[in-house]
């Protein structure tokens, strides 16, 4: 029999061990797949590991400003590694800890200049007037070849100071917030490249023969030329920023014009006198200088001179007495001609008309932004606000005046048939890529789909659905910029070509967080009846929607969800790394487990000594006694001192009294209360002997042997100043001297109170002497 239960065993082992290799090779990836799954969600319930996993952007989530990601990282307790720049930069941060605070001011949000700030104001026109100052005195220095000791201090106004100032100007531009399409954009990151890629070339070429001049290059000074064309861009910052009224625009465009015209003239003066002196250092001997007589003049007549010949020749009046003599002299002002009374003609003969035909909606548009300005300065908003409903409005009516078309009229124009295909060829790539939409439907149902697809706009900080919300819709974002926000914190955005809001569709959920528009946002969207009723008509798709969605909902299929932060199959809420999140189960089983605890037996080690030392102090107090100390000179606070204990039998059994009125005692009187005070020591010792009883009776011999030799002991050593507070406080002696006086004054009163003859009298007097006392 015990062979055949051995084949019997081994058939049946060989046999599983078939059926497992058959299985292994049928379906070996699934296998893996599946216990990789287990390996993952076993390692997410330890903290540790979770801890580990841990990445910048789940710090950024979490908020946590008593944690540092830098310092788990750089101290190596997360699975992230960190390069070596980045631990010689943290090193440094650690060994500067002061610049590093003042470098990350810098770099935070706190130093953004706004665009509408009163000091941006302040600067921009003391900017404008340095640099109008500097554009006049830069061409008549390089035309008259003026040096430092011609001018003297005048240099430093006209020439170091502004260079100067722009020099702060130029960085003061990396901390200047700037809009653009209507969005004030606060960001150091995106301020930095927005004025690299932009104006940051331009101004460094005119600081730079001021940063040339210190190493002590002459030539540098004509590229000061190029500062000429920050006069026109700190115009048009002056008028966004003050939102004149229409009159003061006017005046302004006025003055504006003027100054035009009087640079033109200026630098074209300086150009004519500049090209002269040039002729003469090539070799010719007559110019039009030696011609007026005035070669040899000083500068400002010889400048006065060539303004003159400029603007006659610009207003075309031409008088004929200053004339170019030179051939190449007569080519310049040939060009001069044309440049100048072109110029003049336009700006003398304000051509605003042209303009207007030119821009006629952007002067409907700004005749509506003055509407709007001069309506909230009447209600008394502040200037940071009026500039920023100023700029969304601006950009709001530029962004109407793009999109004046519907798509829905544009599209209502066509035949279905052609209508159909279009909206198949602009949809129909975005529901394909879709992982819910694309892998679960067909493709005759995503077509069906965008059939019943809708656009709508949104504007910047519109809030398309809610925390919280069942979302009707599916969006398509066709441009622009939408971000998910929870309590305050941008979870992800979605750019062009992303589905939003697509799980919570899909599995007729609720929102996790906010979907905000960041920026002017067109989408496309589909609403969940029309979903629905497309999918009702086809009876597979719509069992395979159910089936997917019930195996979401109440099975453990959520491979059709991803978390936004760890990309995990979960949703938001129930990260674990965002989210904390309780071990109910290991909760559960510590509160059912019941653990025995093994106490080990004590035995306190200071109990002989305490004991002997109580019995030391009142071995002294006898001492005390028999050395003729009176009970007049022993008070409460000696008694204190001495470290004697109350005994509350004593305040039950007798009155109390604060004051001592004895007289001197005889020698009989002291041996009398001594034997009292003896009595009470011993009913003491007797007490206390019972709490410090054990049940070995040997030790309790061995205390009571120690007892005595500390008696007898009279040469013990003890501090009679020192106070003991926490020795049997409730057995304390002091108030042996009280219990006395109060005896000695009762027995008096008794005495008199004996000779009454009334006996009810003496009784009820007793009464009360014994509850005063």
């Amino acid at each position: 029999m015990n062979n055949v239960e051995k084949e019997i065993q081994q058939f049946e082992n060989s046999e599983q061990i078939y059926r497992i290799s058959s299985v292994w090779k049928m379906k070996p990836l699934k296998i893996i797949q599946k216990i990789a799954i287990f390996i993952t969600k076993m390692k997410h319930f330890s903290p540790i590991y979770r801890f580990k996993i841990l990445n910048k952007n789940i710090f950024y989530l979490i908020r946590d400003r008593t944690s540092s990601f830098q310092y788990y990282l750089y101290s190596r307790l997360l699975e992230n590694q960190p390069t070596r720049f980045g631990e010689i930069k943290y090193e440094a941060k650690l060994m500067n800890a002061i610049w590093w605070r003042l470098w990350s001011f810098l770099k935070s949000n706190q130093t953004v200049l706004l665009p509408a700030d009163k000091f941006l104001f302040v600067w921009d026109v003391i900017l404008m007037f340095v640099t109008i100052v500097n554009i006049l005195y830069v061409p008549f220095q390089l035309s008259f070849d003026l040096g430092k000791e011609e001018i003297g201090n005048a240099y430093l106004l006209f020439s170091t100071l502004p260079s100067c100032i722009f020099l702060i100007e130029l960085i003061l531009n990396f901390f200047k917030g700037y809009y653009v399409r209507g969005i004030l954009h606060t960001s150091k990151h995106d301020i930095f490249w927005h004025y690299v890629k932009g104006e940051f070339i331009l101004d460094l070429t005119v600081v730079l023969p001021f940063i040339i001049s210190w190493f002590g290059y002459s030539f540098a000074n004509y590229l000061m030329l190029i500062r000429m064309t920050k006069v026109r861009r700190t115009m048009v910052v002056i008028e966004e920023i003050s939102n004149f009224k229409e009159k003061t625009a006017v005046i302004y465009s006025l003055f504006c014009l003027i100054y035009s015209l009087l640079l033109i003239s200026h630098f074209c003066a300086c150009l004519f006198h500049y090209f002269a002196i040039l002729e003469i250092d090539n070799g010719y001997s007559h110019t039009w200088l030696h011609q007026q007589g005035i070669y040899e003049s000083d500068a400002f007549v010889k400048y006065f001179t060539s303004l003159y010949w400029v603007t006659i020749t610009s207003m075309t009046v031409g008088y004929g007495d200053i004339v170019p003599v030179t051939t190449p002299e007569k080519i310049l002002v040939t060009f001069m001609t044309f440049l100048v009374v072109g110029t003049f003609g336009y700006a003398l003969g304000m051509i605003q008309s042209i303009f207007y035909k030119l821009a006629e909606q952007q002067n409907l548009n700004n005749a509506k932004l003055r509407l709007v300005s001069n309506h909230i300065k009447q209600r008394g908003l502040n200037t940071q606000l009026q500039f920023r409903v100023r700029k969304y409005i601006e950009y709001y009516l530029q962004f109407k005046q793009e999109e004046e078309l519907d798509l829905d009229e544009l599209m209502g124009q066509l035949n279905p048939k052609l209508k159909q295909e279009v909206q198949i060829a602009m949809y129909f790539s975005y529901f394909k890529k879709s992982k819910l939409l694309g892998s679960n439907l067909s493709d005759e149902i995503l077509k069906k789909l965008c059939y019943c697809v809708h656009e709508r706009t949104y504007a910047p900080e519109e809030f398309i659905i809610k925390k919280d919300d069942h979302p009707e819709k599916l969006y398509i974002v066709l441009s622009g910029k939408i971000k998910s926000v929870l309590l305050d914190r941008t979870i992800k955005r979605y750019v062009s070509g992303k589905l939003v809001c697509e799980r919570e569709f899909f599995f007729q959920d609720q929102m996790q967080f906010d979907m905000v528009a960041q920026t002017f946002v067109q989408v496309a969207y589909i609403n969940q009846n029309d979903f629905l009723n497309i999918l009702q008509k086809d009876t597979r798709q719509y069992e395979k929607y159910r089936l997917i969605l019930d195996g979401t909902q109440f099975g453990d299929n959520n491979n059709q969800i991803i978390c936004e932060a760890c990309s995990s199959h979960h949703q938001f809420k129930h990260c674990p790394l965002v989210f904390f999140r309780k071990n109910k189960n290991k909760v559960i089983s510590i509160y059912n487990s019941s653990v025995d605890h093994e106490r080990q037996m004590y035995m306190r080690q200071r109990k002989k000594r305490r004991f002997n030392s109580q019995l030391v102090k009142e071995r002294a107090f006898e001492q005390f006694l028999e050395q003729n100390k009176t009970l007049a000179v022993v008070d409460n606070k000696l008694l204190i001192r001495l470290g004697l204990q109350r005994n509350d039998e004593d305040e039950a059994s007798y009155p109390d009294q604060t004051s001592v009125h004895a007289p001197q005692l005889t020698p009989q009187n002291q041996l009398e209360q001594k034997f009292v005070f003896k009595n009470r020591i011993t009913r003491q010792v007797s007490h206390r002997c019972l709490f410090a009883a054990t049940s070995s009776g040997n030790n309790a011999q061995e205390n009571q042997e120690d007892i005595q030799t500390q008696i007898f002991n009279s040469e013990t050593n003890i501090d009679k100043v020192e106070e003991y507070d926490y020795y049997y406080p409730h057995y304390n002696i002091t108030k042996v001297i009280k219990l006395i006086n109060n005896q000695n004054i009762y027995s008096k009163v008794l005495d008199k109170i004996r000779g009454h003859k009334n006996r009810f009298a003496q009784y009820i007097a007793r009464q009360i002497m014994y509850k005063i006392l």
